[in-house]
């Protein structure tokens, strides 16, 4: 799913065990999906591992 994410976020969801693959090429001003602050971050593509892994 593509999700708008702070770079904390996105580093928190990545070791929670998700896939997180950047989509956007800047970081711009954005309302992060995680935490809802405004602040910096790129939008993101983000899927569980598990499901990733069973596609292969």
């Amino acid at each position: 799913m593509k999700m708008d994410l702070c770079k904390p976020c996105s580093l928190g969801l990545a070791a929670d065990g998700k896939n997180v693959k950047q989509v956007a090429g800047r970081c711009e001003k954005i309302t992060c999906a995680q935490c809802g602050r405004r602040r910096y971050g790129s939008a993101y593509e983000v899927t569980d591992k598990k499901r990733e892994e069973t596609r292969k």
